[in-house]
């Protein structure tokens, strides 16, 4: 290859990076939001700081804030006093990454059989069934796009759902975070929650180790 060639194929990539570091950095000074010292504020989560207040990825609900959902579902009512096990709604659970919500359908299933008379709440169920919509529930553990978390290896491991989401068979959680889910909350549970040793035995501690590799959790 030539030399001439050799540095095209260089400079072109540098003089895109530089291009583009250059439009963030003068993008959307206008509407900046108040410089507040944080780089990284909880509100936000943004994987990088943006002059434009935009998210590059979004993070955990914060614990205090209670989002408001489009049905007042009440996990005291399901998972307590009826005791629906948590997988026939969140059926995903032991097989996938995600827990997954139910469909519109699994929630007929039982309520195409009550009278919502006086029920404004089952009214609503009715009318999204009716127009063959899914529910818009409002995601409440929501981890940042750059953290890996596989609900089927917690579940299949033994980590039982009110670790992290509360006791939800006492109170009604849907619109509200429990746990922190921070990193050094997920890291202190790998260091001590007992289902790592009822799993690998005599290996426990390899494993243990190997749960603080930063791909484990960062892929």
């Amino acid at each position: 290859m030539s030399t001439f060639k050799r540095t095209i194929l260089l400079a072109v990539p540098a003089v895109a990076t530089f291009g583009a570091m250059a439009a963030w950095t003068n993008l959307g000074h206008a509407d900046a939001p108040a410089d507040t010292g944080e780089a990284f504020p909880l509100a936000t989560h943004d994987l990088l700081p943006h002059p434009s207040g935009r998210h590059v990825a979004f993070g955990r609900v914060d614990e205090n804030e209670v989002l408001e959902q489009p049905i007042a579902y009440s996990h005291m009512l399901h998972a307590g006093t009826l005791q629906i096990d948590c997988e026939y709604c969140h059926s995903n659970a032991r097989r996938s990454i995600h827990a997954g919500v139910p469909s519109t359908e699994t929630c007929m299933n039982c309520h195409k059989m009550i009278d919502t008379t006086g029920r404004p709440e089952l009214d609503k169920l009715k009318g999204y069934w009716e127009r063959q919509e899914e529910i818009p529930w409002m995601k409440v553990h929501d981890l940042p796009d750059f953290v890996y978390f596989s609900h089927k290896r917690h579940v299949r491991a033994g980590v039982a759902c009110q670790e992290c989401h509360g006791q939800v068979q006492d109170v009604m959680t849907v619109a509200q975070r429990v746990a922190p889910l921070n990193m050094g909350w997920c890291l202190e549970c790998h260091k001590t929650h007992p289902s790592v040793n009822e799993n690998y035995g005599a290996q426990a501690e390899l494993r243990r180790a190997e749960m603080k590799d930063c791909y484990t959790c960062h892929k």
